[in-house]
């Protein structure tokens, strides 16, 4: 009898701890549901704040001094453990009472590129105010380089307005901020600078060399220009470059000639030997 109960007591223990462990791996695997399942900008969103979920935050509204309100909002996540799915949670230390301010399984999302806007709606209706409609609120994350995520900001709202019947929460944080730019070179190409040292060389050449056979050397007309005389020649040497390089061979080389050349100059007094025959 005494084995039985130990074992049924054992079995108890197990299958208490396996449904604790069941509701701790339900309530990690929490997370923001789109209202919009289907938006793949929304969905894109999301996977941006992954660096922010988990993260729950509070922030204490005083009036003259003393504590009035205290929110705890939460980033895909619940806010306050006693409340489910609650996404932000009012405390109002006026009237002892807390509030639902949105679901974390009713989240429209909306941003750019260093901006989200996190909407939880279905929040507890108001009394009186709004219509008796559900709260809503609002997490405007900003961009904040220098930190992951900054203090809590409260806008105030006007209740009184059915058009502004919402609280909006300002949050920075660098979990928005856009992929930083890679550093484009600034600079000069290789080309451009050797255009410029070129022209510079070129133009100083020109000038000093006008200069120097103008005051110098005296030279007047196309004289004046540096070595005049090379760049006189300069297309033809280009032509015989191109002839040695391209086609192989060099100058015409003078043939030797089994016979000699007519000429048309006067014979020699030695060369007549036929004049000298006849004479004879």
């Amino acid at each position: 009898m005494l084995s039985c109960n130990v074992n049924s007591a054992f079995h108890l223990l197990y299958l208490i701890v396996f449904a604790c462990n069941l509701m701790h791996i339900s309530v990690g695997a929490e997370d923001c549901v789109l209202v919009n399942k289907e938006s793949a900008s929304e969905k894109d969103l999301l996977h941006r704040l992954t660096g922010l979920k988990g993260e729950t935050i509070s922030l204490e509204e005083k009036v003259g001094g003393k504590v009035r309100n205290v929110y705890e909002v939460g980033i895909c996540t619940n806010a306050n453990k006693s409340i489910p799915q609650a996404g932000a949670v009012q405390h109002d230390r006026a009237h002892n009472q807390t509030y639902k301010l949105g679901s974390i399984k009713a989240t429209a999302l909306n941003g750019g590129s260093d901006w989200i806007v996190i909407t939880y709606k279905d929040g507890d209706k108001y009394n009186i105010t709004c219509g008796t409609g559900p709260r809503e609120v609002h997490i405007m994350i900003t961009c904040n380089s220098t930190v992951h995520h900054g203090t809590l900001e409260l806008v105030p709202g006007n209740k009184d307005n059915d058009m502004e019947c919402s609280y909006l929460f300002v949050l920075g944080s660098s979990v928005v901020c856009p992929p930083p730019k890679k550093d484009e070179k600034h600079g000069l190409s290789g080309g451009s600078v050797f255009c410029i040292l070129f022209f510079t060389v070129a133009g100083c050449y020109l000038l000093l060399g006008f200069l120097y056979k103008r005051v110098v050397v005296g030279a007047k007309g196309l004289e004046q220009i540096p070595n005049y005389s090379f760049w006189k020649d300069f297309g033809s040497l280009q032509a015989d470059g191109c002839n040695f390089l391209c086609r192989g061979q060099c100058a015409s080389a003078p043939e030797n000639q089994s016979y000699r050349n007519i000429d048309d100059r006067p014979r020699r007094a030695e060369e007549d030997r036929d004049d000298q025959l006849l004479s004879m």
